[in-house]
């Protein structure tokens, strides 16, 4: 039997909840729920029993509910093996729970998998959101969005609840939580539509965005979990120091090992990466250095010096127009990066 879904929609019964219940019912996979939480208190009317066949399950409430309250009633009314959210503004795309179940089943036990999303602002705007993940990365911010995710219920078992002292930014934190207990698997599927400026968080954009709210949420978050962040930076410089001694004593495959032991506990680490790209490049192994650099720079994108090695692995490669494209990738994050500058005079514009 295939797993169970169960999709937490918080709702303060604006007229567009019923666009985000009708993208649950269109839903191609077959055994899904909705647990729509009443957030606004008892005068939130009774949604329909289904939509496109898949249940709905109602959760009242005496008294209105903040975002994370009301995510948490959701957890604990959800029946599904696997759970995800909509905000009751956002649609999904009919593919997204069954692209995200099959996710799963690439994840190689990951109990969190997430994808991309579409940001559509009420202007027409629309840019995609999202990148593989990287646990030092997420210490610095948060680049999922909840309904972009999908995770096992096993992590409610070790703990994981949404911190009620934080009005907004708590999936952020919620993710910091599993993060704990589990590696994140990431897939390029686009099926999920966010609508940024059309909620009342400050955390969003446009008209939902309100940079001193947010700026005085996110110091929160830096200031809770500032231990675990600072404990891993320390592991991960520490054994990449020792990583370099080893390669410029000519233990160069003791150094790629010291890399990859790095990756085994900060998934993903931009940093080495970026030092195993160089082992790579240093060997003359091109291919594998430019893959191994463009995840870094997937992962830590406004971070010139990590650009700049992935222009000078293309150039090795024999690709200028890379190289050239990715130089004036770094000069727009930092047009005073002279490295960057100096290739790109080399190389011609």
């Amino acid at each position: 039997m295939l797993p169970r879904v169960s999709i937490v929609i918080r709702s303060i019964a604006r007229p567009v909840l019923a666009d985000a219940l009708a993208s649950v019912g269109a839903q191609d996979y077959p055994r899904l729920e909705s647990v729509v939480v009443g957030a606004s208190g008892p005068t939130h009317p009774a949604p329909p029993e289904s939509v496109g066949g898949h249940p709905v399950r109602f959760v009242a409430s005496d008294a209105a509910l903040s975002r994370p309250e009301a995510a948490n009633r959701g957890l604990d009314a959800a029946g599904g093996d696997w759970i995800t959210f909509l905000d009751d503004d956002d649609v999904l795309s009919p593919t997204h729970i069954s692209g995200l179940m099959d996710a799963t089943r690439n994840a190689g036990g990951a109990m969190l998998v997430y994808t991309l999303a579409r940001v559509r602002l009420c202007d027409g705007y629309t840019q995609t959101l999202g990148q593989p993940f990287a646990t030092l990365q997420l210490y610095e911010r948060n680049f999922i969005h909840l309904s972009m995710s999908l995770f096992s219920r096993d992590l409610l078992a070790l703990g994981c609840r949404f911190d009620e002292t934080l009005h907004i930014l708590q999936d952020w934190d919620f993710f910091l939580q599993c993060a704990q207990h589990t590696r994140f698997h990431f897939e390029p599927r686009e099926t999920f539509e966010w609508r940024a400026d059309a909620g009342t968080s400050g955390a969003g954009a446009g008209a939902n965005q309100d940079d001193a709210r947010f700026a005085q949420y996110r110091d929160r978050i830096y200031a809770k979990w500032s231990a675990h962040h600072e404990a891993l930076a320390d592991r991960v410089t520490a054994d990449l120091r020792d990583a370099s001694t080893r390669a410029h004593r000519g233990d160069v495959a003791g150094a790629k090992e010291a890399c990859r032991h790095v990756l085994t506990y900060s998934q993903n680490d931009p940093f080495a990466l970026n030092l195993l790209a160089m082992l790579q490049r240093s060997a003359g192994d091109y291919a594998t250095a430019r893959s191994t650099q463009e995840l870094a720079c997937s992962v830590r994108p406004r971070d010139p010096s990590l650009v700049y090695n992935l222009a000078l692995v293309c150039r090795l490669q024999g690709d200028p127009d890379a190289a050239r494209r990715h130089c004036r990738q770094a000069l727009r994050v930092d047009p005073a990066f002279a490295p960057a500058r100096g290739l790109l005079a080399e190389l011609g514009n």
